[in-house]
């Protein structure tokens, strides 16, 4: 199935920040996988107004996965991260999708 992506100028197009949180010990399976979940967001860049993994503190280790989505509902947004290789492949133990309002954008106000 095709996810309808909305252009920049979208009217209907909703911010959505979607988080996830790696399994523990999950580092190979992350490696193992990190060439298709690059090549399937690039797929999505005009959608992804921020995205990055989540490390720690000393940031040598990745703990999770960061997006914020400029998408056209929560339903897309969700089939979006189900469809990532990440998730496809078990990585995440967690993944939250929340609406946002976005107030402030590329050091702007924006709403």
């Amino acid at each position: 199935m095709t996810i309808p992506q909305p252009s920049g100028d979208d009217p209907n197009a909703r911010h959505y920040v979607v988080q996830c949180r790696d399994r523990a010990d999950s580092a190979a399976l992350r490696t193992a996988t990190l060439a298709a979940h690059r090549a399937y967001v690039d797929t999505w860049e005009s959608s992804i107004t921020l995205s990055g993994p989540l490390i720690t503190e000393g940031g040598e280790v990745r703990i999770g996965q960061f997006y914020v989505l400029h998408i056209e509902s929560r339903s897309a947004a969700e089939e979006f991260i189900a469809n990532d290789p990440f998730t496809k492949a078990g990585l995440f133990t967690s993944v939250e999708v929340t609406r946002i309002q976005l107030r402030f954008l590329g050091g702007r106000r924006s709403g």
